[in-house]
């Protein structure tokens, strides 16, 4: 794989419920998805959502269902909504939710918005990964102070802008919501659990790039073990076996080495409450295992 692509690769407090208005429709070629854009307020940028809904659902039920939010929009969608189809009947019926960029928009736009809005605050982009990060937001012409730093306040407009409009319009219990993601988003969704406005309960994380931030996840977790005791969640944590020996994926990007080292802290802590799923799948880059770490993460942590 081409050093690039890699590196490309990588990279609740609820608001009023008449708020869905927002929300705006946009074509979808699947049964059973509706498909809207909102802009946020606070990002100023619009986001592309896509809602899958739960097996048997039947709108005015009285049900309310879990729901999982997947990033990267339009480019993943699919991918867990339709492997969360194929276990109707195994896994509790559930909301696959994207929120990111559409396809239409394309991939240096996918690229560019997803290293600004996964990566942390106060990076100093001096480490080897930084410095090939900082290059792609020079070749893509991120905006003056959007190449990283943006992980805050893409959780915050989730949690408070996004995640409102759609429990308004849809049986969402948002007590019961969980985070999935892929290499960068991966690392999004690491960064997440330690947050205190994380609205999310379960993580399935696959692939990690824990050398965004240089160490952030590690520091993170440090801070919130000094005054917590317990982490009440469910996180499934996987990268492929082949991922250990690629010089971009584990040499500069940490893949499986952030992915054991997060695990082997997470279970030092004995932390009351978490329950932590690792898997190696073998014979699996990059970008295959995502499906399998998808159905297994659902299995796991959605089991009937």
């Amino acid at each position: 794989m081409k050093t690039a692509a890699v590196t490309a690769g990588f990279v609740l407090a609820f608001a009023s419920t008449s708020a869905y208005a927002q929300l705006q429709s946009r074509p979808v070629p699947n049964a059973g998805v509706e498909s809207f854009t909102f802009q946020s307020p606070s990002m100023g940028v619009r986001f592309s959502l896509n809602v899958g809904l739960p097996q048997g659902y039947k709108a005015g039920d009285g049900k309310k269902y879990p729901a999982i939010i997947v990033t990267d929009g339009d480019f993943f969608f699919g991918n867990v909504y339709e492997s969360a189809s194929t276990l109707s009947g195994v896994i509790t019926p559930l909301f696959i939710i994207s929120v990111g960029t559409a396809l239409d928009e394309g991939e240096e736009e996918h690229t560019r918005r997803r290293i600004y809005e996964f990566s942390p605050p106060g990076w100093d982009r001096q480490d080897n990964f930084g410095q090939a990060v900082e290059g792609f937001c020079k070749r893509f012409k991120s905006p003056e102070g959007r190449c990283t730093g943006g992980s805050g306040k893409f959780l915050t407009a989730i949690a408070t802008e996004m995640i409102p409009q759609l429990a308004a319009k849809f049986p969402i219990d948002t007590t019961q919501l969980g985070l999935f993601g892929i290499s960068a988003g991966g690392f999004f969704a690491s960064w997440a659990i330690f947050q205190p406005n994380t609205p999310f309960k379960k993580y399935i994380i696959s692939s990690p790039a824990m050398a965004y931030g240089r160490g952030e996840i590690f520091r993170q977790e440090a801070e919130y073990a000094k005054t917590h005791k317990d982490l009440p969640v469910g996180i499934y944590l996987a990268s492929g076996g082949l991922e250990a020996a690629d010089p971009q994926l584990e040499g500069i990007g940490e893949i499986v080495s952030g992915t054991s080292h997060l695990a082997g802290v997470l279970a030092s802590r004995q932390y009351t409450g978490l329950k932590l799923t690792i898997e190696f799948h073998p014979g699996m880059g990059h970008t295959d295992v995502v499906g399998t770490s998808v159905v297994r993460g659902l299995r796991t942590l959605y089991a009937k």
